[in-house]
């Protein structure tokens, strides 16, 4: 009986400890990202998700059923190898009836694995470099992309003819919209540029464009 006990409170103690980096870093910052997610499931069909360079960004696991983690730092690494009490915490927030499937690999995203290769109907991009590219090959022909400019990597997808720009989304009053009006309008620098991959690779942070969204929403088209 002791020993149950002590394994239980060994087992609150993880949780708690390290939860608090996600509550830290995203909940307390009201950058948790539920709802977005939630409107991207309510638009389109996803079901695999793969988030490069997502630190302990767990969120889209409450809303998409399986949810691959690819990130190289040590925290996330810890944070992750506790499954138990991560498992359960998703599956006290979860938004769908299936068990929640959850894989973290604690690595570059730029060393490909062979295994993951068109595996995904989601890829999500944010602050983390150029995941458009490096890990365009795990995502599906008609898969999505999620990406923000904050490193240029937006940008990099609207040059890449395999990606086709398909909505874009909107923050305001703490509320995301998507909207697919005047798509042609993004991407288009406010003064002269001589724009090209190797040019925003070398920047490596996003330029001013006349017209701006919060995120982007791509298409693999090929």
């Amino acid at each position: 009986m002791f020993a149950r006990a002590y394994v239980r409170m060994r087992i609150l103690h993880v949780m708690t400890e390290h939860l608090s980096l996600y509550e830290t870093y995203y909940v307390a910052r009201a950058y948790e990202q539920i709802d977005l997610f939630a409107l991207l499931n309510a638009r389109f069909t996803i079901r695999s998700v793969l988030y490069a360079g997502s630190f302990v960004h767990i969120s889209p696991s409450f809303i998409f059923p399986d949810v691959t983690y690819i990130d190289s730092d040590a925290q996330a690494k810890r944070f992750f190898s506790h499954e138990a009490p991560l498992k359960a915490y998703i599956n006290a927030r979860k938004q769908y009836p299936d068990a929640a499937k959850i894989t973290f690999f604690t690595q570059d995203y730029r060393v490909l694995r062979k295994e993951l290769m068109h595996a995904f109907d989601l890829l999500i991009s944010q602050y983390a470099g150029f995941i458009s590219e490096a890990c365009k090959p795990y995502l599906k022909v008609g898969g999505l992309l999620l990406v923000n400019n904050s490193h240029g990597d937006a940008g990099l997808a609207a040059l890449d003819t395999d990606y086709e720009l398909v909505t874009t989304v909107h923050k305001r009053n703490g509320a995301y919209r998507l909207s697919d009006t005047n798509l042609g309008q993004y991407f288009i620098p406010k003064k002269p540029l001589p724009l090209s991959k190797a040019y925003l690779q070398k920047l490596g942070k996003g330029v001013a464009y006349s017209k701006t969204a919060t995120l982007y929403v791509f298409k693999r088209v090929s």
